[in-house]
């Protein structure tokens, strides 16, 4: 039997030759310290999810950063497109549209005439979200919604929102303007013969108050939590593996073309830079460098933030979703927001691979 002075030191010893040999599985330190290591200095929100999978079923782990996960306290900017575009889709299953149906938008005149302003295929609306963040397609998705059907049906606890709220477009401009106190004439077409007129006029319910808000604007700004971002996406991404009251009301090519497009259209996997991956360059990308990557990001002058999923699971086995806020943006110097974004992803992702 060894000493237990001598079994000390070996016990050292294989400790210390753990620590230092490659690829060896070594405890990891906390998500807080590789965080908090990024911009000490700017205000910074993450949430992370580790998916494993069980007896055929995924599993999820989730984590935050200095519990982050539910607050508010940012603003989301293009992030929540991703609710717009979901929240669509759901209507177009409740009155039967495919996705190649074409929308055609009004607003009523003070005088009571309706005034056409343009009409999109759905598909294309979707498919610019996902492609270049257009501003004008995400606003004719909430135009073709409403805000009162997208938070009173869509975003609520029950559907994984608890503190999430929708209540502005974010172009100013006709003809995609979204006017709160306008209302609205949407007409849908498909097969040439199929129509839906649905018509709304918002009800003046401040629902951003209500639910937190407090960025911007408290009663009509967007407010929303990482956590919620991130359930959206797993809601989207793991949709046939999740009980049924957890699913969205999507059908299969819905669930298709929000996860890749396809056949020239984009959904969230990243297939070109236009969609501003901030999180995969420089960031995501350096530690796993051959993941599939699916994502949605936002940044105004002060803030930056990601929503994705990352898909390593041919290589290293690893997949996680993961949002990273910082209080930066494009107005941000010397680094910008996006850049930091960056940053964060990679830390995160360090972290993720040195998780056993």
């Amino acid at each position: 039997m060894l000493s237990r002075g001598i079994a000390s030191a070996a016990a050292s010893l294989v400790l210390a030759i753990l620590t230092a040999a490659p690829g060896v599985v070594r405890a990891a330190g906390s998500l807080d310290e590789a965080v908090a290591g990024v911009a000490p200095d700017l205000r910074k929100w993450a949430v992370v999810c580790l998916v494993s999978e069980k007896d055929g079923r995924a599993r999820f782990d989730w984590h935050d950063y200095r519990d982050t996960a539910d607050r508010t306290d940012f603003w989301p900017a293009s992030c929540i497109k991703l609710y717009a575009v979901v929240a669509a889709m759901e209507l177009l299953t409740e009155i039967g549209a495919p996705l190649d149906c074409v929308v055609s938008f009004e607003h009523q005149e003070p005088d009571g005439r309706w005034v056409l302003d343009c009409a999109r295929t759905q598909r294309e609306m979707v498919s610019e979200v996902f492609r270049c963040s257009s501003n004008a397609d995400y606003t004719l998705l909430l135009r073709l919604v409403g805000i009162d059907r997208i938070n009173t049906t869509f975003l609520v606890p029950g559907r994984g929102f608890a503190h999430s709220a929708l209540m502005r477009g974010y172009v100013a401009e006709r003809p995609w303007r979204y006017a709160r106190e306008e209302r609205q004439r949407v007409t849908v077409l498909w097969a040439g013969v199929q129509r839906r007129v649905l018509e709304h006029a918002w009800s003046g319910r401040f629902y951003a108050e209500e639910r937190g808000g407090t960025i911007i604007d408290a009663r009509t700004g967007n407010v929303t939590s990482p956590r919620e971002l991130a359930e959206c996406l797993r809601r989207i991404l793991f949709h046939e593996q999740l009980p049924e009251a957890d699913r969205y009301r999507l059908t299969p090519e819905q669930v298709q073309a929000l996860r890749s497009g396809g056949s020239g259209w984009c959904g969230l996997e990243t297939t070109a830079p236009d969609s501003g991956p901030s999180a995969w360059k420089d960031g995501v990308e350096t530690v796993f460098p051959k993941a599939r990557f699916f994502h949605k990001c936002g940044v105004i002058s002060n803030y930056a933030l990601e929503v994705a999923f990352v898909d390593d699971a041919a290589q290293s086995g690893k997949r996680f979703i993961l949002v990273p806020v910082i209080n930066a943006g494009l107005a941000t110097k010397p680094q910008g927001g996006e850049a930091l974004i960056g940053e964060m992803a990679r830390a995160i992702a360090e972290w993720v691979r040195a998780q056993p």
